[in-house]
């Protein structure tokens, strides 16, 4: 086993509920970005989105997938202060909808991070997005939303049957809170499988691409990370029309 950075790098995902840790997240969200903040991001990420010459603005089946190259996109007031660090609770939730509803616009784009800016910025934005206004915002604009805070394939099975497109939220190692927390967009590709969405992998031509598909949910979510991820957190998205 691969050691530990420091003594108790474990006790976080080994030891805490996922109950638990989603509510101290969540509790952290509480405070929102001053206004004067959320407008500046607003008015400086316009700008940068619309010289974002990139195929997921515009391609029907192209999902954002280069985090990494988002340092020059602001969101929150943390010390970081940019969506390479921590946006990718927000990247996931774009991909959700425009896998739900073909969304794919800069302007897009700049409104979600300011809602959540607004409604869900962890220690205002520094922590990313709490997995619990992820859920929120799904529900205030009227999709039906499935979760469970269980890896077990039963709960899977009951969230994935319910759910056209998924959110999932994880340890990227299950022995060391060190290696932090991601979350991703799990779409569905009828007839091959499920396709992770922004975990950092290239091809030959260095380029930012989606994950090969995995015949099932626990196996993708079990590929989401290099070391061993543990979910914490899965939530499951439909129209309400379904």
């Amino acid at each position: 086993m691969r050691k530990n950075k420091f003594l108790g790098a474990s006790l976080i995902p080994r030891h805490v509920s996922n109950r638990i840790f989603l509510r101290i997240y969540h509790l952290t969200s509480l405070v929102p970005v001053p206004r004067k903040i959320r407008d500046q991001n607003y008015k400086s990420n316009i700008v940068q989105l619309k010289n974002m010459h990139w195929d997921f603005w515009t391609a029907p089946s192209a999902y954002i997938e280069n985090q990494n190259e988002w340092d020059n996109i602001m969101f929150g007031a943390g010390k970081h202060h940019n969506m390479r660090y921590s946006g990718c609770e927000i990247i996931a939730t774009f991909n959700a909808l425009k896998a739900l509803k073909g969304m794919g616009s800069p302007e897009s784009m700049a409104e979600l991070i300011c809602e959540y800016e607004a409604h869900g910025a962890a220690l205002r934005g520094a922590f990313g997005v709490s997995p619990r206004a992820i859920e929120a915002y799904f529900k205030k604009h009227g999709f039906r939303v499935t979760t469970t805070d269980k890896g077990d394939g039963e709960s899977l099975e009951i969230v994935d049957r319910q759910s056209q497109v998924l959110i999932a939220v994880a340890y990227n190692d299950a022995n060391d809170i060190m290696q932090q927390v991601h979350t991703i967009c799990i779409t569905k590709d009828v007839g091959q499988g499920y396709v992770l969405h922004n975990v950092y992998r290239k091809d030959k031509s260095g380029k930012y691409i989606a994950s090969a598909p995995y015949a099932t949910l626990s196996d993708a979510i079990s590929n989401m990370s290099r070391y061993e991820p543990k979910l914490i957190y899965l939530i499951g998205i439909a129209d309400a029309v379904l």
